[in-house]
């Protein structure tokens, strides 16, 4: 596939250990501006969003199985490195690997900024604490195809394994910014004449039902437990709730997401 491969059977190779440092550690991804992959899917999926790996393990039966998708991700990587089956388990994050995994460097989602068409749709996630949740939304955003999704920086890691996984790839198909100035942001969309709608309880909240969620529109999302500050709702155009049962509890953050961007796509 790549005669400028190299063999690895140690679980020890500085490339074996730079992959789990990178893999365990946000510092570590940020200081070496790097990011790791796990599965053919995830790894493709960088891959044909233009990302160049700089690193590409895969073992003999990956390279077998998924011969299509691996070769031009080999061809085109820096370093291709065929691995045995004792290094693809000490790579692995996920309890049955797939024998495939990359190293790709990051895109820098605090400089590049999300263009705002007075048109578009977009979310904004405001401390929000499960990796997992941000990864679900990031997938349904991408789903739909809105506009860009925006979080502040005290939100789980872009780059995290437990985000990727659970975006599915979401993180390379939609614009994604993350901002120390979500309050700003918020600004700058209603002076492009966005609505932006802050996801709250309070006596002001309307229904998403009764909202007409066509044309430019924005929606902000808080932190699980304890919603949105006082200040961001304040900076928002109106509050909105999504209709429940007066006994039930209040949503997950990525399913309320998920609920959100279909009325915004409707």
């Amino acid at each position: 596939m790549n005669n400028l491969s190299k063999e690895i059977t140690s679980r020890d190779n500085p490339a074996v250990k730079q992959y789990v440092q990178l893999a365990a550690s946000r510092k570590t991804r940020y200081e070496q501006r790097l990011f790791v992959t796990e599965g053919m899917k995830l790894t493709a999926e960088a891959f044909m969003a233009g990302y160049p790996p700089e690193l590409f393990f895969a073992t003999e039966d990956a390279l077998d199985r998924y011969y299509e998708d691996a070769q031009p991700i080999a061809l085109k990587s820096a370093e291709f490195l065929r691995i045995s089956p004792s290094v693809a388990e000490k790579l692995a994050q996920s309890v049955s690997t797939q024998g495939v995994f990359g190293v790709f460097h990051m895109l820098d989602n605090e400089v590049t900024d999300v263009k705002i068409d007075c048109n578009g749709k977009f979310l904004l996630l405001s401390s929000l604490q499960d990796p997992g949740n941000i990864g679900t939304i990031l997938r349904t955003a991408a789903a739909f195809g809105v506009g860009g999704v925006i979080l502040s920086e005290d939100c789980p890691d872009l780059y995290s394994p437990k985000v990727l996984r659970a975006s599915m790839g979401g993180v390379f198909k939609v614009p994604v910014r993350v901002t120390s100035d979500l309050c700003g942001c918020v600004r700058k969309l209603r002076d492009s004449g966005i609505t932006v709608y802050a996801a709250a309880l309070d006596d002001s909240s309307v229904s998403v039902r009764e909202l007409s969620l066509k044309g430019g529109c924005a929606v902000v999302i808080g932190n699980e437990g304890n919603g949105l500050s006082n200040e961001l709702i304040g900076q928002c155009s109106q509050t909105m709730k999504i209709p429940m049962r007066p006994d039930s509890e209040s949503l997950n953050a990525a399913m309320a997401a998920g609920i959100i961007l279909w009325e915004m796509n409707r």
